[in-house]
């Protein structure tokens, strides 16, 4: 616990990431990590496969943009290394840990950054806000992945505005943000000349002690996907971890949204 709190004192994060709750997340997430690495073995694997089977039919290799790349368990960041003349790791936290484990790899460049674009803004007005990211759009690229986040970005700005709001904002509204937020990204993806890879869970699946599948639930995702180039199981949350009963198993694809 004083190690955890050391390192929120002494990161070095944009103003987002502290407000929002990333880094807090970013940091304590470290444990979980480690009581369910058994259980995210095969995630991570495959999400590493996808991306390198993508990787392998391009012909050129210059620049490589990865949005999400966080602690980049799930990116096979030695063997893109080895391949890329630069890669852009883009996330509005990265921990000291990781980028000391990879300070070898001198083609790496990290950037802090919220990939939605909207948190400062609705930090200021304490109301929604959505709009269409455009960073990073300006350079070349040969390959962007978004990875595991399009579920996931509405998540903290959705509960600041929760806590801030004083109810004002009626559920409605707040799941239609957070709707938006997922499309937002979608469309901001499609803008890239290039080929992009999205890698998102599709589905949660509640699973009580007996193996019974007792609720599915759909993030804000229900888009015109094109059809998924691979899909694969996530044993994201295991009893005890979620709830003494209940486990929790997310519905994993990879998309290729564009070549």
């Amino acid at each position: 616990m004083i190690y955890e709190l050391y390192l929120y004192l002494t990161s070095k994060v944009i103003p987002e990431a502290k407000k929002f709750g990333h880094l807090y997340e970013a940091i304590s997430i470290g444990a979980r990590e480690k009581r369910c690495q058994f259980f995210w073995k095969n995630h991570r694997e495959e999400s590493k496969k996808l991306i390198l089977n993508v990787i392998e039919k391009l012909e050129v290799k210059n620049n490589l943009l990865i949005l999400g790349s966080g602690p980049l368990h799930e990116i096979p960041i030695e063997e893109l290394s080895k391949q890329f003349k630069l890669i852009t790791l883009v996330d509005i936290v990265h921990l000291k840990s990781t980028k000391k484990k990879y300070k070898y790899l001198n083609n790496i460049n990290y950037i802090e950054h919220d990939i939605t674009e909207v948190e400062s803004i609705i930090f200021k007005k304490k109301e929604i806000y959505n709009i269409t990211p455009s960073s990073f759009l300006e350079n070349s690229y040969d390959c962007v992945i978004s990875a595991n986040i399009l579920s996931q970005l509405a998540y903290h700005p959705r509960k600041f505005l929760e806590s801030k709001s004083l109810n004002l904002i009626s559920l409605k509204n707040l799941d239609k943000f957070s709707h938006q937020i997922s499309k937002d990204h979608l469309q901001y993806l499609q803008k890239f000349q290039c080929t992009v890879l999205l890698i998102t869970d599709i589905e949660t699946y509640l699973i009580n002690r007996k193996g019974e599948t007792t609720e599915v639930q759909t993030p804000y995702i229900d888009f015109n996907l094109p059809p998924p180039v691979k899909t694969w199981l996530w044993d994201l949350a295991p009893i005890p971890e979620y709830s003494s009963e209940i486990s929790l198993q997310m519905k994993v694809a990879g998309f290729i949204l564009h070549k």
